[in-house]
């Protein structure tokens, strides 16, 4: 509901249209879909009216006039997500080596790869 404030992306969205039309019938992106077809469908009938070239200077200053009248009602909206983060019984299972790779591979320190052992923690019942 800001595409005023995204005309970079109303252009993108002109730009790779038909990267959409196999989603068209998917069952799971039909909603979305329709969504950015509308934004398309709008967009592309404004730059067409102008009868100009198709330069990115002119098209970019069509969108850029024509989403200060993009009527929003145009587009149906979704509930907002919410997720929620659940903890597992033991997150160091995934934690500690993925922290560890992280370490190795991006902290600028050496480490010797054959000398590196992996362990597993053990719990004292």
């Amino acid at each position: 509901h800001s595409l005023h404030l995204n005309p970079n992306l109303v252009y993108a969205l002109l730009h790779k249209q038909d990267l959409f039309v196999p989603f068209r019938t998917h069952p799971t992106f039909q909603d979305v879909v329709q969504n950015i077809e509308t934004v398309i469908g709008y967009f592309n009938t404004k730059i067409e009216a102008t009868g100009t070239g198709g330069s990115v200077h002119t098209v970019q200053d069509v969108i850029q006039k024509a989403s200060l009248s993009w009527p929003r009602e145009r587009i149906r909206r979704f509930p907002e997500l919410k997720f929620r983060y659940v903890e597992e019984e033991q997150p160091e299972e995934f934690f500690v080596p993925y922290v560890w790779s992280l370490a190795f591979h991006y902290s600028g320190l050496y480490w010797d790869s054959r000398r590196i052992s992996l362990f597993s923690v053990r719990r004292e019942e």
